[in-house]
């Protein structure tokens, strides 16, 4: 993290000359930010159960460079820790070359080629911003911490463009691309990590949108598909099998903005087959994956904003209650879904300075992070947590 502020900070003092010589064509920029994070009853991040954790900060540089008027070079540089979830080793958020094929004030279409942000819903590929966000944590239904950088980012090739309707105007983006390969994404499909490898993959995701013309709603559907092939360690964990994994999902989301009001909604699904892998899925191959969100936003001032929202996720559509699960493998049924209601608060002292502050009670313990704690038993099935965060930006 120190060598990624000096960095920064190096990047700060440049950044005036680079501006002044090229304004037009080159910007960066930046934002640095320091959490506290305090749980009963089971981790956020190791540490934070009935005692104040700091271990959860991020820095990032960015830079966006228009050598022509059809082409635009950009990347970001992160450095992130949450607790065992994330370290903070300096790695690419994005990096990707822009190259614009149409742009009237009617229609536009282009193309993106490289470590490419992934559009799914309507805050992923800006959730990396704290000034772009209206809460310190997003629905943890469908933005997982625990797994962001699998949801992030991947490399590939995007084409994008707009067409400006009467009253409102339509975007979309087709992408296809590699899905990461690496620790993080064993978690997200095993919950562990194993001996094995994930290889062979490929992740497809369509986003479209209907926008009014002065922002006022806005509405959206995300399809993606993804596919990835296991193979087996030495140690043969849960004894499985050489054999694909295949990924659908699907995401319907909506807004409508007032003056001082934001309403905004989401509704998350994705089916997962395991059935190639045998072993410890043979007893369930297809799982079933839902997750929904509401929340409010009020702003009594332009620079002070307050958060409700009400999250909810359940690992089985099929089994919401968990009480089949409970009685098929003996496990408590509140692990199979979780119940978020968040309180939040935001104020943006200037134009550099965001200070927010949130409070989480969350029922069901499908979202408690297995990373940050060591004991699978889940014996309490509700509790709380409370967040603060300071961010800066340049």
């Amino acid at each position: 993290m120190l060598k990624l502020i000096n960095t920064i900070l190096s990047f700060s003092l440049l950044h005036s000359a680079l501006v002044n010589a090229e304004e037009e064509n080159l910007t960066w920029g930046g934002f640095v930010s320091q959490g506290l994070v305090y749980t009963d009853n089971y981790n956020f991040i190791e540490g934070s159960k009935n005692a104040l954790s700091t271990d959860f900060r991020e820095a990032a540089i960015y830079g966006l460079w228009r050598p022509t008027n059809h082409l635009r070079l950009g990347g970001q540089v992160i450095a992130r820790k949450l607790g065992n979830m994330t370290d903070d080793t300096p790695q690419i958020d994005y990096l990707s070359a822009d190259y614009s094929l149409l742009s009237t004030p009617a229609s536009s279409f282009g193309i993106r080629l490289g470590k490419l942000k992934l559009a799914n819903g309507f805050y992923n590929n800006t959730r990396e911003v704290p000034f772009t966000r209206n809460s310190i944590l997003l629905p943890q239904s469908m933005y997982f911490e625990e797994t962001r950088d699998f949801q992030l980012s991947a490399l590939g090739v995007e084409f994008y463009g707009s067409e400006q309707l009467e009253t409102d105007r339509f975007e979309y983006s087709f992408l296809a691309s590699k899905p990461r390969k690496d620790q993080v994404s064993e978690f997200v499909f095993f919950r562990r990590n194993l001996s094995g490898y994930l290889d062979d993959g490929y992740l497809l995701i369509a986003n479209l949108r209907l926008v009014e013309a002065r922002d006022a709603w806005r509405v959206g559907v995300t399809l993606g598909s993804i596919g990835l092939t296991y193979f087996p360690g030495s140690s043969q964990e849960l004894g499985l099998e050489r054999g694909d994994i295949d990924v659908k999902f699907f995401a319907i989301s909506a807004e409508y903005n007032w003056e001082r009001f934001s309403v905004t909604s989401e509704f998350f699904k994705h089916y997962i087959d395991y059935e190639d892998l045998g072993g410890f899925f043979a007893v369930e191959p297809k799982q079933t994956f839902e997750a929904f969100y509401v929340q409010g936003v009020y702003r009594p001032a332009h620079n002070v904003d307050l958060l409700m929202r009400y999250d909810l996720a359940y690992r089985d559509a099929h089994d919401r209650s968990g009480k089949k699960h409970e009685k098929k493998f003996g496990v408590p049924a509140s692990n199979y879904w979780s119940k978020d209601l968040t309180l939040g608060v935001g104020w943006q002292a200037t134009s550099s300075i965001l200070l927010r502050a949130e409070w989480h009670h969350i029922r069901g313990t499908a979202r408690v992070p297995e990373q940050e704690n060591s004991s699978k038993l889940r014996k309490h099935s509700s509790w709380n947590m409370l967040l603060v965060q300071a961010a800066y930006r340049f």
